[in-house]
């Protein structure tokens, strides 16, 4: 008489699915982590880039033109599109920036004055502005000089993660420097080496 065999295919308890789930939930977030993480890095590494382009552009606008260029958060209190365009307040530079020729040096875009470049609003970031003479904005003159306003500029994330700041610092020649992450550790330092900090 044979015995009848056992199965041998025997499927998973719920115990050891609960288990395995668990197991790519915690790893899928991790690497979900990572990867917002990672787009915030890149948002932030962008906007540095593309302000920095902003002040090239406008040296560069006032040294061939001969002309004075200034570089200001843009007004958003304007009541409406005839209002002539002008610089906002101080360190409102997330609403908006705009370079422009400034002919008359009233910091108006006069009609004879033309814009060299800007940038919209941003939606998850700010940017301080920290110069000599402390003014609300600055301003290239037609040798390409910045007018005594040697300074910098801190972006900052809405998440203020020391390793989200970035620095542009600008000098009286109007040369554009980035900060960098010299030792390596996810944070970029000044020139003197001070990590960056949006606190």
């Amino acid at each position: 008489m044979h015995a009848c065999p056992q199965n041998k295919n025997r499927g998973f308890t719920l115990v050891e699915l609960l288990v395995v789930l668990s197991l790519i939930l915690l790893f899928g977030g991790f690497a979900l982590h990572g990867v917002a993480t990672q787009t915030q890095n890149h948002y932030m590494d962008g906007l540095q880039n593309t302000f920095m382009t902003l002040l090239q552009t406008a040296r560069n606008a006032a040294i061939v033109g001969q002309v004075e260029v200034v570089v200001c958060p843009a007004n958003t209190e304007r009541q409406d599109m005839s209002d002539q365009l002008s610089c906002g307040k101080r360190n409102w530079w997330h609403h908006g920036v705009i370079a422009f020729t400034d002919n008359n040096r009233n910091r108006l875009l006069d009609i004879t004055d033309k814009v060299v470049a800007e940038i919209p609003a941003l939606q998850n970031a700010t940017i301080r502005w920290r110069a000599f003479r402390n003014r609300s904005y600055l301003r290239f003159t037609a040798q390409g000089l910045t007018d005594w306003q040697n300074g910098n500029f801190l972006f900052c994330n809405n998440d203020p993660k020391p390793s989200l700041a970035r620095q542009l610092t600008l000098n009286y020649a109007g040369r554009v420097y980035a900060a960098q992450d010299r030792n390596r550790d996810g944070i970029y330092e000044t020139n003197q080496g001070v990590p960056l900090n949006c606190d």
